[in-house]
């Protein structure tokens, strides 16, 4: 009985070992860093050089769908993301051989909250009550949010939530907006970086978080502002471009290596904490396989960093470093 026991528990240890190795081969560390990822059945995984968490789902949450993008606070120590719920999960599950009525063909009711999962307390609070919740953002300091709430297909406005006070106030201007995708605080937390519809195309625009004053500075999607405030990151199809806040000095992040422009962008990009190198998420056209590269800046050099694994949601500086 006790060679049993200890064949079943050495057998347990390796399946563990081999699904953490599995888990692995999908997701990689860098040195003083945390990075978000997410799966591609919208889990989500915590890494650093140290050790992977896997981050739990919510009970009652019923997936993204792909879209939209989690985001990870500037220290790690949090994520914000859009969950959805099903309001009447009870009618759409009814077992219609059991006795009282039961629509046979219900129409499923959605709701969609902002999500804020702790890191320290493993827990998720939930704010507010929308018909849909989009991307999200958080500011430098990581003590405000900036979301879109998608009222309809016709109105959509930015939100910021104060996550001392729970308050959440419109910002001015922004009922407005049509579209709006992949939001990006400044460094400073005057301005976001976003992507808006513009006849029948993406625009890159800066958006005052006070006034709802909007600037746009070229066409793409995606944009990303870098850690030190001088450059925005965005995606032109196949290409990743940098480019200043006055709209000048485009270039394309791979001009160096076009080879790597065969695969079109997924968001977001993700600038390492010093500004220096970007990771792209990228994808073939039939959408039939993934892969990460990494692109340094200063050098033009490319590396993949993984193939067909979970994609990179987010890159920030590990706290304590």
């Amino acid at each position: 009985m006790y060679r049993i026991r200890v064949f079943w528990a050495l057998l347990i240890a390796v399946a563990s070992a081999c699904a953490s190795f599995a888990q692995s081969e999908n997701v990689f560390p860098e040195p003083q860093s945390t990075l978000l990822f997410r799966g591609s059945y919208d889990e989500l995984y915590l890494v650093t050089s140290s050790e992977n968490l896997s981050v739990p789902e919510l009970h009652g949450w019923v997936g993204q769908n792909a879209s939209p993008i989690p985001e990870i606070s500037p220290s790690g120590d949090r994520v914000a993301w859009s969950l959805k719920f099903m309001l009447n999960a009870d009618i759409v599950k009814c077992d219609p051989s059991k006795k009282g009525w039961c629509d046979l063909k219900p129409k499923p009711v959605f709701k969609s909250v902002l999500g804020v999962y702790s890191v320290q307390d493993k827990t998720w609070k939930r704010y507010g009550d929308f018909h849909h919740v989009g991307s999200a953002a958080f500011s430098p300091d990581g003590k405000k949010i900036e979301f879109k709430d998608e009222a309809n297909s016709d109105r959509q406005r930015l939100m910021i939530l104060d996550l001392e006070t729970r308050q959440m106030t419109p910002i001015t201007g922004t009922g407005s907006i049509f579209w709006i995708s992949q939001l990006s605080w400044s460094p400073r937390g005057k301005f976001l970086a976003g992507a808006v519809n513009g006849h029948g195309y993406e625009q890159i625009v800066l958006i005052d978080v006070v006034t709802g004053a909007m600037k746009t500075i070229a066409e793409g999607s995606n944009a990303s502002w870098s850690p030190k405030g001088d450059w925005i990151a965005y995606a032109l199809t196949v290409k990743c471009m940098i480019i200043h806040l006055d709209g000048t000095g485009a270039r394309s992040a791979l001009e160096r290596e076009p080879k790597w422009m065969n695969w079109t962008l997924d968001a977001p990009i993700e600038w390492s904490p010093d500004g220096e190198r970007l990771l792209l998420n990228q994808r073939t056209v039939d959408d039939s396989a993934t892969r990460v590269i990494m692109v340094d800046l200063a050098t033009g050099h490319v590396v993949r960093i993984s193939k067909n694994g979970e994609e990179v949601m987010g890159w920030v500086r590990k706290s304590g470093d």
